[in-house]
């Protein structure tokens, strides 16, 4: 396939290429990888639509996109740069109206019931940077989120799932970032785990790799990080959560 640029898309090229290198060489990258697969990919691909239907969008920075059509033999770049698409961009319309007295009471009264409830204990996810001796990609929602177990046996947890998590930040990380960070490599190769509540019998369960033995201090760390009554948490093994494993 041949590559062709829209003279204001080689314009902005040019201007990245003086005032930013680093991301004109990204460009290039995700223009080459373009050529090879044009719906797949660097970049985070995706197909637009609406009055731009037809043209595909690929980040190569924060807020910054390069805008594409896929022809029969080459393809077509039509802008580069930040927050531009072809066309331009419509703000959507909308009205802000007022909240009546009686739904304002409503909302601050609800606020000022979840005040404190940052101490309440939690259940989600984590993973452990060995290197920087630190919790990250923590997901956590306080138990009283809850008013019914959302497993057969009583158990609590939270929805997300690691590898889901970390395509997600591993996205942001490449794409609206720097590129650099923890979110490297496949999600199961850094130590991670999960925190259960068992309404049953009112405990929680750290749920991790044999990697926990080799860091014991990181189960203090959890405990801080969930807000868990250490008196009422068990440290839980299965091999799910040992590194290198995942469901598949």
């Amino acid at each position: 396939m041949k590559l062709l640029f829209t003279p204001e898309a080689l314009v902005s090229y040019n201007e990245v290429k003086t005032a930013a290198p680093h991301d004109a060489d990204r460009i290039k990258d995700i223009l080459k990888d373009i050529l090879l697969h044009p719906k797949t990919g660097k970049g985070a691909p995706e197909a637009l639509t609406g009055a731009l239907e037809g043209l595909w969008s690929r980040e190569y920075g924060f807020c910054r996109q390069l805008v594409y059509q896929i022809l029969k033999e080459e393809v077509k770049v039509y802008a580069i740069g930040k927050n531009i698409l072809p066309g331009g961009h419509t703000p959507s319309e909308f009205q802000q109206k007022s909240y009546s007295e009686e739904e304002y009471s409503s909302v601050l009264a609800q606020m000022a019931a979840n005040r404190g409830k940052g101490e309440t204990p939690k259940v989600g996810i984590f993973w452990y940077s060995i290197g920087r001796d630190e919790l990250f990609g923590v997901v956590s929602h306080p138990v009283d989120d809850y008013s019914r177990a959302n497993a057969s046996d009583g158990r609590i947890t939270c929805s997300e799932l690691h590898e889901d998590v970390w395509r997600k930040e591993y996205r942001k990380q490449h794409f609206k970032g720097d590129g650099t960070g923890l979110f490297i490599g496949a999600y199961q190769d850094k130590p991670r785990g999960r925190i259960f509540y068992h309404i049953d019998n009112d405990t929680y369960e750290i749920a991790a790799g044999k990697w926990l033995k080799d860091y014991p201090h990181v189960y203090d760390m959890i405990i801080e990080e969930f807000n868990l009554p250490p008196e009422r948490t068990n440290a839980r093994y299965a091999i799910h959560w040992d590194i290198g494993h995942s469901w598949r």
